[in-house]
């Protein structure tokens, strides 16, 4: 009754409060700027005196809609959330204070570009304007405080944050040593090997000069007290409320040139899949100055736009997720470290964390040349019982990790502004010679009709296995990065498309540049689209967005069909998927019965390893395939993977019944696939629940519109974070939407407006048009 009355009083108070034409004095402009909102709270951003008043204009609209994610953000890259959120965020500050966020964003500013430099200051100094007004979001009066002023660090170290977030593989060599250690070097090759010949790959032979050098053999250089306190470690990191390792994440995205449209020009797809989370990552906005204009997908608290287009190129990007984090193993005398040329003392800080309702707490950091010692976490992680052999361990051995993300040189912001201002591929190409990390797929198209592929960032060139850790008592260190001529790009391919999603980058032959080639199934079902249709339509390309159809329930259908039943649980989930057309769509049941069959095929792993997961999906279909090893469980008496598949019906037939009952006419997939958007604000008192949205989902886990989810609550957790379409026969034709809204504001039109289009695979326009932008206000700020 209590939230009724709260929802009832919100309803009266957005009642009130109908947006009006506003104008406000405000400090640091050159000019006047105008902001228009459209029906949608989409930011169309109008300034004639200077481009900077454009990023100022836009860290004010930012704050004023998500202040309070900005600086649940940058708190999280300081490590400094225990001041306002208690005594249960100290792990996490001492996580990432550890790591260095901050201090590698202090380091990396001076680095920039003068133009970057300049666009930082002004979009704090509009943040700073909205602060100082004092209309601060209702979360602030929750917990208490104001926030202190946004300085041009604090962008950067949220963006090193969202770079670490799409980046981290540092836990891949826990889990290959522990892969390596269990299984031997062959299992470790059928598990972590060679990508399957015949499943696509973004470039074609025919687009690709040179090859990468081929890679040393695998090694082990963790000892088992290491090992278990790092997997600890790593299992801490998974469950951080702020970038938590999301192993399914991956994101889709294609350009088809305009021989393959039916307008003659090119067209762009992009859906990056993200953890779901309220309020979203994107925030969409339009900017245009005297020279600079870009519209699309920005992150609030960073100037500019991340993923759009300006009035004459467009692109889009997905992750690559190359090995760019190592382990070194540091072999420990007192305070120094082993090298081939003598003992280096390790640099010690000692940094204090301020802690809300509770004493101060203050925690050493040490750092190698190697990067900071993050086995130094480890104690407040471990397993009880393994603390004695540990501690014996961390006297004699430390690891670090060292990230391109914390090299002072890491210019990504200034690439980002450069793509904003390209006017052609060339100009686009060279603005990325200022990647850093995350590395990422970019797709591009112009309106010349040009379309590209490129895969900026840094990759270390190393003479170790990676996918291990290394020592740095052998002398084992990075020597360089790849020269940017020699990673992965084209300009008009043969073939007149590029795809990606998160598939191999390079043709089969040789060593790859990504260590996240762990998807085959979306990428060949786009491919499959993309081949089927001569000539595509902006509407077409929507659909394959939406498209919910499932390859490896293809691969794996014709083993389920072929069983034998031997309870009638079982017999209804096989009938169910019998006549299925492979679609999860809402009202689907097939989709329904598979999932739970999927369930207990996942469970492969679990006598060897001890994974749910298999390291590569497609792990399952060739080892049921092949009749692999991996199918054979001892202690269960199973033998083959004959055996394993009808036990895995029998028990996904009885699970279903248990959760579902024994009426197929109540297994649609949304009944039990439903995404939940959980706001940062959800255990507050009384209102906090409130803030959260649930509702059902289309799509699974392999489909292009992927929809990740947890294999025991069928939650909804990972997936399109944002979809756009760009056309560049008339860019002010595209389109985009995301879940959630534009604001964070429960009261706001504006809090969850788009998140039922989103769901239901519509869109809003991505124009700069004003006849495209509906019922609209104006905000006019003046210096």
């Amino acid at each position: 009754m209590y939230r009724r009355l709260l929802w009832l009083m919100g309803l009266l108070i957005l009642a009130s409060c109908v947006p009006v034409n506003q104008v406000q004095q405000v400090q640091g402009l050159s000019g006047p700027v105008r902001i228009t909102f459209d029906q949608w709270g989409v930011p169309h951003i109008r300034a004639q005196a200077s481009d900077m008043d454009v990023f100022f204009a836009q860290g004010y609209v930012h704050a004023r809609d998500r202040l309070f994610q900005m600086e649940l953000g940058r708190r999280a890259a300081q490590g400094r959330l225990a001041e306002i959120l208690g005594s249960g965020a100290i792990e996490q500050d001492r996580f990432f204070r550890t790591w260095g966020f901050y201090r590698a964003a202090l380091a990396a500013l001076p680095h920039h570009s003068e133009f970057t430099r300049r666009a930082l200051e002004a979009y704090a100094a509009g943040v700073n304007q909205f602060i100082r007004e004092g209309r601060l979001p209702l979360p602030f009066a929750l917990l208490g405080f104001t926030p202190e002023p946004w300085t041009p660090a604090d962008t950067l170290a949220w963006g090193k944050l969202q770079s670490y977030d799409l980046g981290q593989v540092w836990q891949d060599e826990i889990d290959n040593t522990f892969i390596l250690n269990k299984v031997g070097l062959e299992g470790f090759n059928d598990l972590r090997g060679a990508y399957p010949q015949g499943w696509p790959t973004i470039l074609q032979p025919e687009d690709v000069q040179g090859r990468l050098p081929p890679s040393p053999p695998a090694q082990t250089t963790l000892p088992e007290p290491l090992l278990a306190s790092l997997q600890r470690l790593a299992e801490f990191s998974a469950q951080l409320s702020i970038a938590p390792r999301n192993p399914d994440q991956g994101s889709n995205n294609w350009v088809l040139s305009g021989a393959r449209t039916t307008t003659g020009k090119p067209m762009l797809a992009n859906d990056p899949h993200l953890r779901l989370q309220n309020p979203a990552l994107w925030y969409i906005a339009d900017l245009r100055g005297p020279s600079y204009n870009a519209i699309g997908a920005t992150i609030p608290g960073v100037p500019g736009v991340f993923l759009g287009r300006n009035d004459r190129v467009a692109w889009g990007a997905t992750n690559v997720r190359p090995d760019v984090m190592d382990l070194f193993v540091l072999d420990l005398e007192g305070e120094s470290y082993r090298t081939p040329l003598g003992l280096v003392p390790l640099r010690v800080r000692q940094e204090t964390i301020r802690v809300r309702g509770a004493d101060p707490v203050t925690i050493t950091v040490r750092e190698s040349e190697y990067g900071p010692v993050i086995s130094d976490l480890g104690p407040a992680f471990r397993r009880p019982g393994l603390t004695a052999g540990a501690a014996i361990a961390a006297e004699h051995q430390a690891v670090s990790v060292r990230w391109t993300g914390l090299e002072p040189q890491d210019t990504t912001l200034d690439a980002y502004l450069g793509m904003n201002r390209a006017q052609n591929a060339e100009e686009f190409r060279q603005a990325l010679r200022r990647y850093v990390a995350p590395m990422q797929n970019f797709v591009y198209a112009d309106v010349e009709g040009n379309i590209g592929y490129f895969a900026p960032g840094w990759i270390p060139v190393r003479d170790w296995d990676g996918r291990f850790p290394a020592s740095a008592s052998k002398g084992q260190r990075w020597k360089g990065y790849l020269p940017f001529e020699r990673l992965p790009q084209v300009v008009n391919p043969r073939e007149g498309f590029v795809s990606s999603a998160n598939n191999r980058v390079l043709p089969h032959g040789g060593p790859d540049i990504s260590s996240y080639t762990t998807e085959v199934f979306r990428a060949q079902r786009i491919r499959e689209l993309i081949l089927a249709t001569p000539k595509a339509s902006l509407e077409e390309m929507a659909r394959w967005q939406g498209d919910t159809y499932s390859i490896i329930a293809r691969e794996l259908l014709p083993g389920l069909l072929a069983l034998q039943p031997q309870s009638e649980a079982a017999r209804r989930l096989q009938n169910a998927v019998r006549n299925w057309d492979l679609r999860a769509e809402l009202d689907s049941v097939g989709a329904t019965a598979f999932a739970f069959y999927y369930r207990e095929i996942s469970r492969m792993l679990e006598d060897e390893l001890g994974l749910r997961y298999p390291p590569v999906p497609y792990t399952f279909v060739k080892t049921l395939r092949e009749d692999g090893r991996w199918c054979r469980n001892e202690s269960a008496g199973i033998q083959n993977c004959a055996q394993f598949m009808a036990q895995a019906l029998e028990k996904a037939g009885a699970e279903l019944e248990r959760r579902l009952g024994p009426d197929p006419s109540g297994w649609q997939w949304g009944r039990l696939h439903q995404a939940s958007l959980t706001s940062p604000l959800a255990s507050t008192p009384l209102i906090g629940g409130l803030f959260n949205r649930t509702l059902p989902t289309p799509g699974s886990m392999h489909t292009v519109n992927v929809a990740n989810y947890n294999q025991d609550t069928f939650l909804h957790t990972s997936g399109a974070s944002l979809r756009t379409l760009f056309d560049l026969s008339d860019p002010d034709n595209s389109r985009i939407v995301y879940p959630m809204g534009q604001s964070a504001d429960l009261f706001s039109p504006h809090f969850d407006d788009l998140l039922w289009l989103w769901r239901d695979k519509q869109y809003i326009p991505l124009s700069t048009r004003p006849a495209d932008w509906g019922r609209t206000w104006t905000l006019e700020l003046r210096p």
